[in-house]
């Protein structure tokens, strides 16, 4: 029988969702109604929320706000969930669907809210759809929420990032008493277990899917072989300034490269351009920002030579133990990665499978193996038909189809 689900998420159009809706509407197995309850999102003076019910007939109710907000920056994550606590009630109230026969959510707000809509009797079955794992502030001596141009060492700024993550583990803590819990990877399950969040009821699965079709599209673009990338959030954890630095060698070689930004927002990019001006390599830098549409952001991918995934091997980036989708979003648009030693298992996967290319995480290292890869044609054909291997390998079709019979079999149990 045809399942009625809501899927809670904060960005649309990424991993599992994207990929998990397609094979619902394709296979006619439920109608899919998604809530978007966005992440804070920083402008200069500006408090920028866009949230959306989207219902199985791909009908869209947006309420987005964009006011004067004149406030230090960690107060908006305090904002942002009030907001976004109003904002859930309001967008469920506009939902064609009034009752669901399950829900998945993803973050630790929203598995809150996933619970909460089943002790009220919206839902009948819960899923906290459990991807990442919080950066316990005694594992780092820099924030993690809010942004470090220097606020590391203060202690009252770091008191409140400190805070800021309590709060999300007691609203994980309230995910942890939905019926299921599903975990994209064992590390996700063994952390938490380390922090007294466990469950009896749970199921182990990868979410980082692609669709092999979209691959050959975006593969057949040409590539400009003076042109790299990197995709995501921007923060001291992944790498970026690392890049940015290796810029200063890669221009002696190749004197037109360019480092195309996708991501980030007014604070973090006014960062990085500052680092990139002080190495005297702002003009090969382009800096996209938060780009909404995902196709839009693959598309100007999709032009490039090479995804960079360099996350730092230190002790408190999460990206370590979660599975970060970057890499894998790289081979959807038909790039070759490189990656750190030390990173997460995803890189060491891509690189046994020859779709990347692994570094020590300094500038010389990475510098060094991005002219090789933009100059050297016998290599890059072998990292592209790799790479189309590997694409092959991870289309979204029968791994979808397994979660959705476990979720349902659970369901029916």
């Amino acid at each position: 029988m045809k399942k009625s689900l809501l899927y809670i998420v904060n960005f649309y159009g990424t991993p599992p969702l994207n990929y998990f809706e397609k094979y619902l509407k394709e296979t006619d197995s439920a109608s899919v109604t998604v809530m978007i309850l966005p992440a804070v999102r920083s402008s200069k003076n500006r408090l920028l929320i866009n949230s959306m019910i989207k219902d199985e007939n791909d009908n869209k109710i947006p309420i987005n706000i964009n006011i004067f907000f004149p406030f230090p920056y960690f107060f908006l994550f305090f904002i942002q969930y009030i907001i976004n606590f109003f904002l859930f009630f309001i967008l469920l109230s506009k939902a064609k669907q009034k009752h669901f026969d399950v829900v998945i959510s993803e973050t630790n707000f929203g598995s809150a809210l996933g619970y909460l809509l089943k002790k009220i009797g919206k839902v009948d079955y819960s899923v906290f759809m459990n991807g990442d794992i919080l950066p316990f502030s005694k594992d780092s001596k820099r924030c993690f929420y809010l942004p470090n141009n220097g606020l590391s060492t203060n202690i009252i700024i770091k008191g409140i990032d400190s805070f800021i993550i309590k709060i999300q583990y007691w609203l994980r803590k309230f995910g942890y008493k939905n019926d299921l819990i599903w975990y994209a990877n064992r590390g996700v399950k063994n952390w938490d277990k380390k922090y007294g969040l466990v469950s009896g009821n749970y199921f182990i699965s990868d979410t980082i899917m692609i669709d092999y079709k979209q691959y050959l599209t975006y593969a057949s673009i040409k590539k400009q072989m003076n042109k790299i990338c990197y995709f995501g959030r921007l923060d001291d954890y992944v790498g970026l300034d690392l890049i940015i630095k290796s810029l200063k060698l890669i221009k002696n070689s190749i004197s037109d490269i360019a480092l195309l930004v996708v991501g980030g927002n007014e604070i973090t990019i006014e960062k990085f351009k500052k680092l990139a001006n002080e190495e005297n390599v702002l003009d090969y830098v382009h800096f996209y920002g938060y780009v909404p549409e995902m196709n839009k952001a693959y598309e100007i991918l999709s032009h490039c030579a090479l995804g960079l995934a360099l996350y730092k091997p230190t002790k408190g980036n999460v990206s370590l133990i979660a599975q970060p989708a970057k890499p894998r979003e790289y081979i959807k648009v038909g790039l070759p990665v490189l990656v750190s030693k030390g990173g997460p298992s995803l890189g060491k996967d891509l690189v046994k499978k020859g779709a990347g290319l692994e570094c020590e995480f300094n500038e010389i290292s990475v510098s060094e193996i991005i002219k090789e890869v933009l100059t050297n044609n016998i290599l890059y054909e072998d990292l592209q038909s790799h790479v189309r291997k590997y694409a092959a390998s991870l289309d979204y079709y029968k791994c979808f189809a397994k979660i959705w019979k476990k979720i349902t079999n659970k369901i029916s149990s």
